[in-house]
C-alpha cells in the first residue's frame, strides 16, 4: 500500500514554504532598500549621470536652480570633460541629523586631479514605493558658478569649448564636483591653462583669471619690423639718416660715398600690458659708422670707424592677429 500524506501535514508544508518565501522576499526588499533605494545610491546615480554627460538627467535628479550664465558646461562633451579628473568617487554612509529622521546627509569622497576632496549632499525622504522602498529627493540648491576673466581677447576655451566673453568676463553655471579649465591661444596672445575645482554650492563665483602673455610669434613680428626699420636707416649714406635714431656730428668735411652705417647690436624686444594697451619698452640700438673725414684746415684725410648706442621708442597697435609698429626716433644716450 502507498503511504499517504495527510491533508493537515501537506498544508503545514505549504504554509512553511510560503513563510520562507515571504521571508526571503522581505529580506531581499530590505537589502535592496538599503542599496538600490538608499540616499547613498541616489548620490552615486547623480555622479554616473555627470560622468556620462547627461546633464538633463542629473539636473532633474538634483532639482537644482540654474543661475544666469553660459550653460555650456551643463551637458554633453563639455560636462564629461569637467568630470574627467574626478576619480574614486564614493558616497559614504548616510548620516541622520538629530531630531530630523526624514533627512539624510551624504558625504562623497573622491580625488580631483589626484587631490583628495569631498562634497556634501542633503536628501529628504519623500515616502515609500511598494511598501518597502524608500524614496529620496535632493534638497533644493543653486548650482555654483565659475567666472572666467581675460583681457585682450573676446573668446576663451573652457574645458575644450570656445565661449565668448562680454567685456572680458563670462559666468558659467557648473555641477559639483567638477573641474573647470580655461585658456586661450591666438596668433599674438595666449594664456596658460588654469583650472578650478568646485566641490559645492557657493554664494560667490569661483574665479579663473587668465594672464595674457605675448606669443613668440608676436614678439618675432615686432622684432622683424624693428630690424627692418633700422636696416633702412643704415642704408642711408648720410650722417643723419632721416627719421632714424642715430646720427653723427663732425666739423670736418665728409665724402658721402665713404659713409657706411651698420647695426652692431639690435634692440631687445620687451612688451608689457599697461593701462589697457600693449606697449613696447624703450629700445636701444648700437650703430657703427665708417667714413673718411677731411680736416678743413689742413686738408688731411682720415678714415674713421665709430660706434655708439642710441635710444628710441615705438608705438604698437595690436589685435589678436595683427601688429603695427611705428618707431619714434629718440636721442643718443
Amino acid at each position: 500500500m502507498k503511504s499517504r500524506i495527510s491533508v493537515p501535514r501537506l498544508a503545514l508544508r505549504w504554509a512553511t514554504a510560503a513563510v520562507i518565501i515571504a521571508a526571503l522576499v522581505v529580506t531581499s526588499a530590505i537589502v535592496a532598500n538599503r542599496t538600490l533605494f538608499s540616499a547613498e545610491h541616489a548620490v552615486q546615480s547623480l555622479h554616473q549621470h555627470l560622468l556620462a554627460g547627461e546633464g538633463a538627467e542629473a539636473l532633474g535628479l538634483l532639482g537644482a536652480k540654474v543661475p544666469t550664465g553660459d550653460a555650456v558646461a551643463l551637458d554633453g562633451e563639455v560636462l564629461k570633460r569637467t568630470q574627467a579628473g574626478i576619480t574614486d568617487f564614493e558616497a559614504q554612509k548616510a548620516e541622520t541629523p538629530e531630531n530630523n529622521p526624514d533627512i539624510r546627509t551624504v558625504v562623497a569622497k573622491y580625488k580631483a586631479d589626484g587631490v583628495d576632496k569631498e562634497s556634501t549632499y542633503t536628501l529628504r525622504s519623500t515616502g515609500k514605493s511598494w511598501l518597502f522602498f524608500d524614496q529620496w529627493a535632493f534638497e533644493p540648491v543653486t548650482l555654483p558658478t565659475v567666472k572666467v576673466k581675460a583681457n585682450t581677447v573676446n573668446e576663451v576655451s573652457v574645458s575644450g569649448q570656445k565661449i565668448p566673453l562680454v567685456k572680458g568676463v563670462s559666468t558659467l553655471p557648473v555641477f559639483y564636483p567638477s573641474i573647470t579649465d580655461a585658456s586661450f591661444s591666438t596668433k599674438n596672445f595666449e594664456a596658460d591653462t588654469r583650472g578650478v575645482v568646485v566641490t559645492g554650492p557657493a554664494k560667490k563665483p569661483v574665479e579663473i583669471s587668465l594672464k595674457t602673455q605675448p606669443t613668440k610669434e608676436f614678439i618675432a613680428q615686432i622684432n622683424s619690423k624693428v630690424r627692418g626699420y633700422l636696416d633702412k636707416c643704415a642704408a642711408q649714406q648720410v650722417l643723419m639718416p632721416s627719421g632714424c635714431p642715430f646720427a653723427y656730428h663732425t666739423p670736418s668735411r665728409v665724402n658721402p660715398e665713404t659713409i657706411k652705417w651698420s647695426i652692431a647690436k639690435y634692440p631687445t624686444i620687451e612688451v608689457n600690458y599697461y593701462n589697457g594697451a600693449w606697449v613696447l619698452s624703450p629700445l636701444k640700438v648700437t650703430a657703427k659708422l665708417s667714413l673718411t673725414e677731411q680736416d678743413l684746415r689742413t686738408g688731411s684725410l682720415e678714415k674713421k670707424t665709430v660706434s655708439d648706442e642710441f635710444s628710441f621708442t615705438a608705438q604698437l597697435t595690436t589685435s589678436t592677429s595683427e601688429v603695427s609698429v611705428v618707431p619714434v626716433a629718440g636721442s643718443e644716450d
